[in-house]
C-alpha cells in the first residue's frame, strides 16, 4: 500500500528507473517526515548534498541496531524531514552451474549437436557477458553412471566468465559423446551442492542450477521424482538460496516440472531438438534468475533504503521490508535483504516481483536516506 508520508518535492521530475543494470544520475527527493511519525525514523538533511547524519537522536538507535525485522532498527520519530536519494536499481552479476545430461538418448533426433550449437552461440552473445558458466556431465565420461553425488559436485569446468570461458566451454563439448544412462538424482544433488559452496564463497553474485536433460531418470540409481525434486526444493529453501532450472529437450518431458518446481522455478522450460531453441531457453534462464534482485548500493546505510515502484495507473507503492524470504506474504508488497546484517543484494519478495514483471514492468526506485519502511 502507498505509504502517504513518504512523499516526493523533488523541484523536478524523477526519471522512471526501469529493471536495468545501466546507471543513471541520481536524483534527489525530499521526504517529510513528522516527529509523530510511527514508521519513519531520523536522517538529518544536509545542505551540502552529503550522505544523511545517521547518528542516533534523543537516545534513538543506531543503524546497525537490531530489531525483530532482521537486524534494522526501522526508527521511528523523525525529528525533521530527510533527504532521499534515488538510485538506479543495478542488477548483480549470475553464475550458472549447468548439469548436462550426456546419455545415450541425447545422440538422437540431433539433441546433441542442437545443445552443442546452442550453448556456444549464448556464450558469444553479448547479452551473456560477464555472465558465468561452469559445466558437468551426467553420467560421466565414457557412460558411467556414478550414483555418488560428490563424482557431479566437481565441474568439468569451473565457474568462469563469459566470454572468456567461450574457448573452453566449446571445446568441452566437442570432446564428449553422448553414451549410458541418466542417473539425475546423484547429479542433481552434485550440481546444487556445488553451486550452494560457489554462492557462499562469492556473495553479491547470483548462482543458478541449469538442469538440461531429455529424460527426468533412467538409471540404477533413485529415479523417484518426488526424491530428485525434494533435492531441488531442500537448495531454493536453504542458505544461500539456490534455485534450479530445468531445460527439457525434446518431447513429452512435463513430467520435468514437478523438478523445475520444487527448484523455485516454476515449471520447466521446453524446447525441441533445436539450436535455436536451446539458446532461446538460456537466454530465458538469465533474464528469469536476475528478475527483481538488486544489488546493495555500496556505502549506504542498510537502515535507510526503501524501495518504491510506479504502477502503470496511481502513485508510487512504497514496498515495506521483511526480515526474510520466509517472512515474505502470500499477498500484498514485500521486499528484504540476502543477508541483514552485511547485505549484498535486495530482493522483492515473489507477490511483488510478479507486479512489478506484470505487463512492461513498474519501474523500481531505491530510495537512500530515510529510514527504512518495515512491513
Amino acid at each position: 500500500m502507498y505509504d502517504s508520508r513518504i512523499m516526493q518535492r523533488s523541484s523536478r521530475t524523477t526519471p522512471a528507473l526501469l529493471l536495468s543494470g545501466s546507471a543513471v544520475a541520481a536524483g534527489l527527493l525530499f521526504v517529510a517526515c513528522t516527529g509523530d511519525d510511527p514508521v519513519l525514523g531520523h536522517a538529518s538533511v544536509h545542505d551540502d548534498g552529503g550522505a544523511p547524519d545517521t547518528s542516533p537522536v534523543d537516545g534513538g538507535p543506531m543503524s546497525g541496531d537490531a530489531d525483530s525485522n532482521g537486524g534494522d532498527s526501522g526508527s521511528t520519530g523523525d525529528s525533521a524531514a530527510c533527504m532521499s536519494e534515488s538510485l538506479s536499481p543495478q542488477t548483480p552479476p549470475l553464475d550458472m552451474y549447468i548439469m548436462l545430461d550426456q546419455s545415450g538418448s541425447m545422440a538422437d533426433q540431433g539433441k546433441w549437436a542442437a545443445i552443442g550449437s546452442g550453448m556456444n552461440s549464448f556464450a558469444t552473445e553479448a547479452s551473456a557477458a560477464g555472465v558465468g558458466v561452469g559445466l558437468q556431465y551426467f553420467g560421466l565420461t565414457g557412460g558411467a553412471g556414478s550414483c555418488i553425488s560428490t563424482d557431479y559436485q566437481t565441474p568439468t569446468l569451473e565457474i568462469a566468465p563469459l566470454p572468456g570461458a567461450a574457448t573452453a566451454l566449446s571445446a568441452s563439448l566437442a570432446g564428449h559423446v553422448p553414451a549410458g544412462d541418466t542417473p539425475t538424482y546423484p547429479a542433481l544433488k552434485g550440481a546444487v551442492d556445488h553451486a550452494k559452496a560457489w554462492a557462499s564463497a562469492h556473495t553479491g553474485r547470483v548462482t543458478v542450477v541449469v538442469l538440461a536433460t531429455d529424460s527426468y531418470a533412467s538409471s540404477t540409481c533413485d529415479d523417484d521424482l518426488t526424491h530428485i525434486a525434494t533435492i531441488a526444493s531442500t537448495a531454493a529453501a536453504g542458505t544461500p538460496r539456490i534455485v534450479t532450472f530445468v531445460i527439457g529437450v525434446g518431447s513429452t518431458l512435463t513430467n520435468l516440472n514437478g523438478i523445475a518446481a520444487g527448484g523455485g522455478t516454476g515449471q520447466a522450460i521446453l524446447t525441441d531438438t533445436s539450436a535455436a531453441q536451446f539458446f532461446a531457453a538460456l537466454n530465458k534462464v538469465q533474464g528469469a534468475a536476475l528478475a527483481c534482485h538488486y544489488t546493495f548500493p555500496i556505502g549506504k546505510d542498510r537502515a535507510k533504503l526503501n524501495i518504491s515502484y510506479e504502477p502503470a495507473a496511481g502513485a508510487a507503492v512504497t514496498v515495506g521490508k521483511v526480515a526474510g524470504r520466509a517472512s515474505c506474504p502470500a499477498t500484498g508488497d514485500a521486499w528484504y535483504y540476502d543477508d541483514n546484517a552485511t547485505p549484498t543484494q535486495i530482493l522483492l519478495c515473489d507477490s511483488t516481483c510478479k507486479t512489478v514483471q506484470a505487463g512492461a514492468g513498474a519501474p523500481v526506485s531505491i530510495l537512500s536516506g530515510c529510514s527504512t519502511v518495515l512491513k
